[in-house]
């Protein structure tokens, strides 16, 4: 037995994000924008020199600084 998403082509991966996508759009407003914040990614980059925790810097997925 297969998987129909793999029958339709898809990775697991592809065919939880259109679900997760699908999810999201059906969901009244405010429980979407809750949603939709928390598909937001981010890191956070802390530089260690000599032993010594230096700068801490918060960087989202296109790459620019946030301040948090």
């Amino acid at each position: 037995m297969s998987f129909f998403w793999r029958e339709a082509g898809l990775t697991y991966l592809q065919y939880a994000n259109v679900s997760a996508k699908a999810l999201r759009n059906v969901l009244k407003d405010q429980a979407k924008a809750v949603a939709i914040r928390r598909e937001e990614q981010f890191a956070k980059v802390q530089v260690w020199k000599d032993g010594k925790q230096g700068d801490t810097r918060v960087i989202d997925a296109s790459g620019n600084k946030l301040n948090l």
